[in-house]
Parts: structure tokens; sequence; C-alpha cells
């Protein structure tokens, strides 16, 4: 009975925590191990809260990969002189086959010419067209198969304002302009412009060493993008920029001004105005030139520049001939350009060399200036003055703050012009280094000059004029790396061997194109009247 009384009461506590047990289940607070072991079932004391459950920590973005760090580089400027073309140096070219080749003329330098960015001639005499036929002093026309080779040996910058720049009249001028800008729209013209000027922009040239002019719109630059702003030269429309060339290289652009201080007249023609850039001032009345004041458009030119390049360099057309010391006027002249921006100062004309000096102006502009270069081919007589030569060679160095001129990898090439007697003829230039004795012996001044070429006297006219500034080609060698010097030669070689090749297939082309038009059974030989 007892039993009976015990189980009684045992049995309502079972089915109440039976119940229990179902509904804690059921609500989800009390989770069953379901492994089939005998491990106890533990129920969850508390409710989770959403809330409280923490978020998955996110990944951490993958950390930018850092910039290179920044490699320095060079850039390189050449100059020769005076490209003075007498008959002896126009009959140097002549062929065989009644064709003009000139080729020969940059041999001695072929090398330098490899290792530099920027090439820059003065062209003395205009290529006035060849239907003209061929002059010589006083009154210059010159074959345009000149400016064939200075195109193909890499030249990128012809000086044209010279006081021969119109011995073919204003024509000629044009003449000049067109054949090698239609021709070769690679290489800058300054210092003269063609027969229809209609924009004030800066003169550019095409390809790699372009640059992109952005023009703004009555002084704003509201439709500028500082994009664009930062790889273009932007020109405001308020200013005349017609007279300043510009030159990219690599990531710097190179501003190039070429002013004449005449026309070998003692007026400067309104035919000439806008086409001939002068570096003197005239009398707007009468034309007459006041030869020795400065054009102030020069320097508003030079300023002008230099907001809009990195780099501004002046060549003057200047100087008394056959003195190689540089007149009051060319020393003031060139402290006023330094003082108005310009980095860089070349000169021609003298047809002798000049000293080669650092500029400082009052203002704390500093310029290197080369009062002049000399010839660089000629058969000109009348000293060992008018055959040694000066080649400029300019450095400039880029960091990431900027560009500047490397002082110490500055200077000039002393060079020699070689021409032959009986006949008069052109036939090389050489580094002053590679001259010798003997070839001086051998010298055609002797015969058209009356007095024999020393080789001690070049070297000591070249100590004389040039002094510390001389530099030598191993000297420019060693600017370069062995590797970086080897691909540039071997670069430079392709490029010549490719234009030989596209003038020989355009030759071939020309003679087949003859051929087909010659009336049936005569040959190419018979047309010619051979």
């Amino acid at each position: 009975m007892k039993k009976f009384k015990s189980l009684l009461i045992i049995l309502p506590i079972l089915l109440i925590l039976i119940a229990v047990g179902a509904y804690l289940i059921s609500s989800g607070k009390l989770k069953l191990n379901r492994s089939g072991s005998n491990e106890e079932t533990v129920a969850e004391e508390t409710e989770i809260n959403p809330e409280e459950i923490a978020e998955p920590e996110p990944e951490p973005e993958p950390e930018p990969e850092p910039e290179p760090p920044f490699e320095e580089y060079d850039i390189h400027l050449l100059m020769v002189g005076d490209n003075l073309y007498h008959t002896g140096v126009i009959r140097s070219g002549e062929q065989a086959d009644g064709t003009r080749n000139y080729d020969h003329e940059f041999l001695g330098i072929q090398d330098l010419l490899s290792l530099s960015d920027i090439r820059m001639i003065n062209q003395e005499t205009p290529f006035g067209g060849n239907d003209r036929g061929f002059q010589s002093y006083p009154v210059f026309n010159t074959p345009t198969e000149v400016g064939d080779s200075i195109a193909k040996f890499g030249f990128n910058v012809m000086l044209g304002a010279t006081n021969h720049a119109t011995d073919m009249g204003i024509s000629g001028l044009y003449n000049f302009y067109d054949y090698m800008h239609n021709n070769y729209p690679q290489v800058l013209i300054a210092g003269i412009h063609g027969e229809n000027i209609t924009s004030k922009i800066p003169h550019t040239v095409t390809g790699e060493q372009g640059v992109n002019i952005v023009l703004e719109t009555d002084g704003t630059a509201s439709d500028i993008t500082p994009e664009e702003a930062a790889v273009s030269a932007v020109c405001n429309d308020k200013y005349d920029y017609s007279r300043i060339g510009l030159l990219k290289i690599k990531d710097y652009t190179f501003a190039i001004l070429n002013y004449t201080y005449g026309n070998n007249t003692e007026i400067y023609p309104t035919s000439s105005e806008g086409h001939l850039d002068f570096l003197t001032t005239w009398n707007p009345d009468t034309r007459y030139i006041n030869f020795t004041e400065l054009n102030p458009q020069v320097l508003e030119d030079i300023k002008l520049a230099k907001t809009v390049a990195d780099v501004v360099i002046v060549c003057p057309h200047w100087g008394v001939e056959y003195t190689t010391t540089p007149t009051d006027y060319q020393v003031s002249w060139a402290k006023q350009m330094t003082e108005a921006g310009a980095d860089v100062i070349i000169g021609a004309h003298p047809h002798v060399p000049e000293p080669v000096e650092w500029v400082s102006s009052d203002n704390g502009n500093e310029s290197l200036c080369y009062y002049s270069l000399g010839n660089y081919v000629s058969t000109q007589n009348q000293s060992t003055d008018v055959l040694l030569e000066g080649l400029a060679w300019v450095s400039f160095h880029v960091t990431e703050e900027g560009i500047s001129i490397t002082k110490d990898q500055c200077g000039i090439v002393p060079l020699v012009n070689h021409y032959s007697w009986n006949p008069l003829r052109y036939e090389r230039t050489y580094l002053l280094e590679d001259y010798s004795a003997d070839l001086a012996g051998k010298h055609g001044v002797y015969g058209h000059g009356g007095f024999y070429l020393s080789y001690d006297k070049l070297q000591e006219r070249a100590n004389t004029i040039f002094g510390d500034k001389i530099l030598t080609r191993e000297q420019i060698f060693s600017q370069f790396d062995d590797a970086k010097r080897e691909e540039l030669i071997s670069s430079y070689d392709s490029m010549l061997a490719g234009y030989d090749a596209a003038r020989n297939a355009e030759t071939q082309a020309e003679a087949e194109e003859t051929e087909e038009a010659a009336p049936e059974g005569s040959t190419s030989e018979q047309n010619s009247g051979n």
C-alpha cells in the first residue's frame, strides 16, 4: 500500500517533467544529443540576441603596389655650325649617275650623332629650288639633296634665320621652308616661315617629338582639364607664339628660337616680315636696320617660351665675321637673353669659332653661351680659324625634381674642315683628335689660300679659343655605360640603313614607272639623251 502511494506521488512528478521537457524541446531551449552517445543533453539557459552576434572581421584590403623609384636619366644636345655650301662643297656630292648625295658630310661625327637626342645644324645657305641652278658666294642657292642628308642623319632642328636666307628672294625662302617642312615634318625649322602663316601657335614637329598644344580661349582655361594641362603646352590666345619652335624629348619640352641680325641689305623688307625672324630693330617707316640694338621682341619671345617649355634655347645669328672674340653687343645681348630666361645660347655667323662661357644675369639666371661654333662645311680660305670648328655638346640631367644642365659634362668638341685642291672639293669634317699632321699637309688650303695648314697651329688655336671647355670623344662616351652606348649606336645604324632601304625602293619604283611610260622600243638610256 505504501509502495502504491509512493508510485502515485512519483507518477505526477514524472508527467510534469516530461511535459516541461517537451515544451523546452519544442521551443528550442533544449538541444538533444543525436549522436547516439550517452552524453547528457545541455539546455541553453538564455536566448541569443541577434544584435549581440559579432559581425565577421572584414578582410584587409590588399596594400597598393609601391610605385617604382624614379629612374634618373640624361638628355643630350649636339649642334654644329654653319653649313656653308660653296661650289667645292656642292661639287663633292655629285654622283657618276648625275644624282647628288651629301651623306659624306656627317660621317666624321656619326658616332656622336648616335648618342644625342637633340641634333641641330645651322643651314647657312637656303634651298631656294634646284630649278634655279646652284650658286655660291655671294648669293647662294643650295641643292635640296643637302636637306635629304640632314634628315637622314637624324637632325631634328634646322636653323634657317641667316643673312643668306633671302638670297633667292622671298620665294626662295618659301621654297626652303616648304621643302623641309613638307618632306621632313620630323625636322623643326626655326627662324623662317612659309608663305601661309595662319596661326599664332608654336611650331612643332610630328611623331614622338611632337608637342600637344592646348589653346586657352579668351585667357581662360575653363575647357582644359588638369590632365591636358599636365602633358600639353598651354597657350594663351592673347599672345603670338609663332616664332617659338617646340620639341618634345622624353618627358620634357624644349623651345628653340632663331633670329638673324640682318639679310645682307641695310633694310628689312616688308615681304620678309613675319617670314624671317629678326634679332635687331628697324625703322618702321624707312625699314632701315639698326644693327646695334637688340629687338625687344626677342626678349618677349624668350619670356613667353619659358611659360610653355622646360628649357629655352636661343640661336642668334650675330657677331663680326672672322673675329674670334665676341663683340660688346654679343656679350650684352647674351646677358639680356639670360635674364629673360634663356638656358642655352648657341650663336652662328662669324665663320670662325668663339669662346664658350657661363653667363650670369642680374636676376640670378644663368645660361651656357656658345658665341659661335664657326663653320661646319665650307671651302673658305681666310685663315686657320675658318678651318677650325666646334661641335656643341650639352648634357641635361633629369631627376624627380626636374631638369638641369650638367655643367661638367658640357663643352665643345674641336673639328677640322678638310678639302682638296685641283679640283677644289670638300672631303670630310674630322674631330681634331682624329686629324693628323699628314692630313694637314695635304689640305687644299695651300692651293686655295696660299698657306700650309699646320696641325700644331690647329691645336694651339683650339686651346686658345675654347680653353677648358674642350671635350674629347672619350669624355662624351664616358657619359654612357657601355651597354647603353652600344644600344644607341646600333639603333642609329639601323635608322640609317632603314632610310637607305626606303630611298632605294623609292628610286627603283620611279625607275620602273619611267620604263613603263617610255614609248615602245625605246630605253630609259635613250630617253635620257646619253
